[in-house]
């Protein structure tokens, strides 16, 4: 019965560990795609530059400013702006 028991227990915690990891894994900052091009995780509308595909924001060039989350209630930081639902970098 104890063993029957532990083995739940163990079940339960490795699916919590994996399920908590897949969802650290989705950073809600820039990470590069293979091809040097910034990949957000889309929350809302795009930022200018960037083109939506699924649940992602995807930068339509190499160059193109990087962009962060928006907290709102809070100003974008120096040297950004607000576009979207994103802080973009200025040039």
């Amino acid at each position: 019965m104890t063993k029957a028991c532990l083995r739940c227990v163990i079940a339960a915690l490795s699916l919590i560990i994996i399920s908590a990891s897949a969802a650290l894994a989705e950073s809600p900052y820039p990470t590069p795609t293979r091809d040097g091009r910034e990949r957000l995780q889309r929350h809302g509308t795009c930022p200018t530059g960037y083109v939506g595909l699924g649940d992602k924001c995807e930068a339509l060039h190499n160059d193109t400013p990087r962009a962060y989350p928006y907290v709102p209630g809070a100003a974008c930081p120096s040297g950004t702006f607000r576009s979207g639902d994103y802080c973009k970098a200025f040039r």
